[in-house]
């Protein structure tokens, strides 16, 4: 009689209803045997010498599966494991994909390179092992009633068959084997109990497998995704690849598609105005207005008829009606430039419309509605400033998600593309200059303290000075030029040495060190700018007022105007 097994693969349990259950056929129906255990002891030696060879080829696959092999190179070595104990006529080991379908991973005997239609295999088996997760064995095909319909099995000859699935729930694969009526061997139960057991280690291989495909599928779709980004970067003119910039785009970008508010937040010449339009390009409002509002350069009694708008005769140079930034914003996107500039009590008036969308122009009593996506920007510290009561701490929650624009010192990898672009933008049809290797280096050691701006500059005097097409670092600036500071036991390690102990050599209180280099590093900074205090209190962080109070103290110099 046929004996008809099923099994799922990994249980140590043999037995009815669960492990490679044996059933005799009866008139067309199975009667299940009583269940029966099968067990090794390891203090007891093995009962013939195939299976000390097959258990030892089981130990070869583990041992492998252990190694950084391809997962490939490891299934084809379990392949040939099975066919060189088992010794099937044809063999193969297929995968399972979502939908259903067998890809052929590696074959034995077997073409399997047209449609699954036309392959040299029992489809009722593969059918059966692949919808039910179980194991099948048929030791003689032609006895067994349930293969009397089978088309695929009389066509081809087949005496016996062996299939087992790889994973459960779902199953990842099938490892399928047969042989001919007249020339192959019957399978019989211990081979189902040991390609069972192969296919433990077949389905952690085709898992790693499986792993490895969709790591490898998502970092292709992330290295499109980069040059995408990159791609979208030079549209608006902003240059780099480094992994912040394109972080802070990507952002920017997701923000902007669902109509998010956005503050920007980098340092004096990062780019912040190129970000913005960026944002207007990539929102719903691409085909709007887009209204840029520098905030510093507004007058100070005009700025609210400036952003509000206002109405005839609001005040003496009132001779007619006017829309104000925000209006004209409408239906597009307004960009409030250096947003921590802003006085308090327009901060309260900027609020109102932020959180109704509402305004009155100047002498108006009549509310407006403004539908208008808003993105600001700053190179201010924000929080410091609502600590100290100069920026109301509802205005600043309301101003949306912040976007970090990365300085240029933190993205080195950025200048030689940068330097590119920009010798790109001044080329005048003669041959266009180059940096040397030596002074691209020092391009990319500099701190770059107004950042690309002024790495804008460096470049456009290098081209107007320099009469060769090569630039090299005598032709650089003397501040980029110097050798870069040697370091030393001080407190500071940028140029500035402040002393930690007395000359006593005890160590001196913290108050004093701090002191002694916050002084320092005005001086340094004072004369970075050739004594322009403006700039002087960009590079530093610190409000107007905080570094003139500073000066004073330190006998720095008085405010001047």
């Amino acid at each position: 009689m046929p004996l008809v097994s099923r099994a799922w693969p990994g249980r140590g349990r043999v037995g009815a209803r669960d492990y490679g259950e044996p059933a005799h056929m009866s008139n067309g129906k199975e009667t299940v045997e009583p269940p029966r255990l099968v067990s090794l002891d390891p203090r007891e030696a093995l009962a013939g010498e195939s299976h000390a060879s097959r258990l030892k080829a089981l130990y070869e696959i583990g041992r492998r599966m252990l190694e950084p092999s391809d997962p490939r190179e490891v299934l084809t070595a379990v392949h040939d494991t099975v066919v060189a104990h088992l010794g099937p006529e044809r063999a193969c080991v297929l995968a399972v994909e979502r939908d259903g379908s067998l890809r052929p991973l590696v074959t034995t005997a077997l073409d399997l390179s047209g449609p699954p239609s036309g392959w040299a295999l029992s489809q009722t088996v593969l059918k059966r092992v692949r919808d039910s997760g179980l194991a099948l064995l048929a030791t003689d095909v032609a006895q067994d009633p349930e293969f009397a319909e089978a088309g695929s099995v009389h066509r081809l000859g087949m005496r016996s068959v062996l299939c087992v699935p790889l994973g459960r729930s779902p199953v990842r694969g099938l490892i399928y084997l047969d042989s001919r009526e007249g020339r192959g061997r019957s399978f019989q139960r211990d081979d189902l109990d040991f390609l069972t057991a192969v296919s433990v280690h077949a389905s952690l291989v085709l898992g790693h497998a499986d792993e490895r495909s969709r790591t490898s599928e998502a970092l292709q779709q992330s290295q499109e995704r980069l040059r995408l980004l990159e791609d979208e970067l030079l549209r608006h003119e902003i240059v780099g690849r480094s992994p912040k910039l394109l972080a802070a785009y990507d952002a920017l970008r997701r923000f902007a598609l669902a109509g998010a508010r956005v503050v920007l937040r980098g340092e004096t010449g990062t780019g912040k105005e190129l970000f913005a339009r960026a944002y207007a390009a990539s929102s719903p409002r691409r085909g709007g207005p887009y209204v840029p509002v520098p905030i510093p350069a507004l007058a100070p009694t005009l700025a609210e008829s400036e952003l509000f708008g206002h109405v005839r005769g609001a005040f003496t140079e009132a001779a007619r009606d006017k829309k104000g930034r925000l209006e004209l914003a409408g239906g597009g996107v307004l960009f409030l430039d250096e947003i921590g500039d802003v006085d308090l009590s327009l901060q309260v008036k900027l609020l109102r419309f932020l959180d109704s969308g509402e305004l009155y122009r100047v002498g108006d009593t009549e509310a407006r509605r403004v539908d208008a996506l808003v993105v600001s920007a700053t190179n201010r510290p924000l929080e410091k400033l609502a600590s100290e009561g100069r920026f109301r701490e509802d205005f600043l929650a309301r101003l949306g998600h912040t976007v970090s624009i990365p300085p240029l010192r933190e993205r080195p990898e950025d200048v030689p593309l940068l330097v590119e672009h920009l010798l790109a933008c001044h080329d005048r049809g003669e041959p266009r200059k180059c940096f040397s290797s030596e002074a691209m280096e020092l391009l990319q050691g500099y701190r770059w303290e107004f950042n690309v701006r002024q790495l804008q500059q460096v470049v456009e005097r290098a081209i107007c000075l320099v009469d060769g097409d090569v630039i090299g670092p005598e032709d650089l600036p003397d501040y980029i030029r110097k050798d870069p500071p040697q370091p030393h036991d001080g407190a500071y390690r940028d140029g500035i040495t402040v002393a930690t102990r007395s000359a006593s050599g005890r160590p001196r209180s913290l108050r004093d060190v701090v002191r002694d280099l916050e002084r320092a590093h005005i001086e340094q900074t004072l004369a970075h700018t050739n004594g322009n205090r403006r700039q002087a209190t960009e590079i530093l962080g610190v409000s107007s007022e905080t570094f003139y109070k500073r000066l004073e103290e330190f006998g720095l110099g008085k405010k001047t105007d």
